[in-house]
């Protein structure tokens, strides 16, 4: 599954701008896995981070945060492997965000 086909499957599928957004922030072509979807969520929460992140112009990009991050917890759900410490790990590297 190339990626821009990995959210085609999701149910339900999100808006279409969301959508378009999550694809970008990956930027894979290949299906993701939790942790590239988590790294794709620290990179964009990094930007919004470094820019005034309380406008109305960065909506998309921390719904897009959001949209990756329960993505990735739900793939890592999915894998016994990480379904024990990843939610874990993810809000970790999350919470160590800062805004600079």
């Amino acid at each position: 599954m190339s990626g821009k086909d990995w959210l085609s499957g999701q149910d339900p599928s999100p808006p279409a701008e969301l959508a378009n957004a999550m694809r970008t922030a990956v930027n894979e072509t290949r299906q993701p896995t939790a942790n590239d979807l988590l790294g794709a969520a620290e990179r964009l929460l990094d930007k919004v981070l470094r820019t005034d992140c309380e406008t109305r112009a960065s909506a998309l990009d921390l719904l897009t945060v959001d949209a990756l991050m329960t993505h990735a917890l739900r793939l890592a759900n999915d894998d016994q492997k990480l379904r024990e410490d990843f939610p874990a790990e993810a809000m970790k590297r999350i919470a160590s965000a800062r805004r600079l």
